[in-house]
């Protein structure tokens, strides 16, 4: 999958060969991310718009407006239930697909909040911004667990690997970070998600 500033989404095969676009936003879309199913595609936009896409019909099947400012990040969380979008409001916003409706709005940042990222077993998620903060948000309960702090300068992306129990981050310092996520130890016992 790929996402432009021509307003399009379009996917490609293994080989780079291309299969189809998906038309919907108005304004430069700035993430995708496919379900882990593989059913759903997401998107955000500075359109302002979050949107859920059936892969197989390319069409919408839902879109997502509460964003007040230019959507910058979109990410479905781990069990697929919810999905999440920041923005350059410095907000971030999560919503149950199931019920199609928002279930948490958080003021995240003070500036705009450029990647968020899910922990792989859905407890948190983190969040880095041009405030040069990394913050990592405790789901269940709706709140800011922690702040974290180390770039000097805008952070741009961040992902956990694939157990979880570590993260990277990148930014205008032309560092990439490497931190221990050890805040989800007690939780592998307990239920998933939101």
């Amino acid at each position: 999958m790929s996402c432009s500033s021509d307003k399009t989404i379009k996917m490609w095969d293994l080989e780079g060969r291309f299969k189809q676009s998906f038309v919907g936003h108005t304004n430069w879309v700035r993430e995708c991310q496919i379900s882990f199913d593989e059913r759903l595609l997401l998107s955000c936009s500075d359109d302002r718009s979050v949107k859920l896409w059936d892969i197989t019909k390319a069409t919408v099947s839902a879109t997502f407006t509460e964003h007040k400012s230019e959507v910058l990040s979109c990410k479905f969380t781990p069990d697929g239930t919810c999905i999440a979008a920041s923005a350059n409001d410095g907000t971030i916003k999560v919503w149950d697909t199931r019920l199609g409706k928002l279930i948490q709005h958080y003021k995240a940042h003070d500036r705009p909040v450029n990647r968020i990222a899910f922990h792989p077993l859905g407890y948190h998620m983190a969040s880095v911004s041009s405030d040069n903060k990394i913050k990592i948000w405790e789901l269940k309960q709706g709140r800011l667990g922690w702040t974290v702090f180390g770039h000097e300068g805008e952070i741009k992306t961040i992902q956990f690997n694939e157990k979880g129990d570590y993260f990277a981050t990148g930014g205008d310092d032309k560092l990439v970070m490497i931190w221990k996520s050890n805040f989800d130890r007690d939780l592998s016992s307990s239920g998933r998600g939101i």
